[in-house]
């Protein structure tokens, strides 16, 4: 879906303003993530999303160092994780695809 979504959009962003320009947080959260929270009755966070992902990864038996890659968590990183670990793009979508 998104293989195709990205194909057939105007600009170089998957997610983009009317204008092409980027699709900023603030943006999104006040005009897509609050609405739909407030309609569902949620009071979620964009944030909770990743610990939901985090969670259901390690249930998974997902590699630690792949959760890292795979949710931006690069502080959390040892210093071998961040400079020899080099996981392709294959890699990252095949853990995500055990969940």
């Amino acid at each position: 879906m998104f293989k195709a979504w990205y194909k057939g959009s105007p600009c170089e962003y998957l997610l983009y303003c009317p204008s092409g320009t980027a699709f900023d947080y603030r943006n999104y959260y006040d005009s897509y993530w609050t609405p739909v929270m407030e309609s569902l009755g949620f009071d979620h966070k964009p944030h909770d999303t990743r610990h939901t992902c985090v969670s259901m990864l390690a249930e998974a038996h997902v590699d630690t160092t792949m959760i890292k890659k795979i949710v931006g968590h690069s502080g959390a990183m040892t210093l071998t994780e961040r400079v020899y670990t080099h996981l392709d793009v294959k890699a990252l979508l095949e853990a995500i695809n055990q969940i």
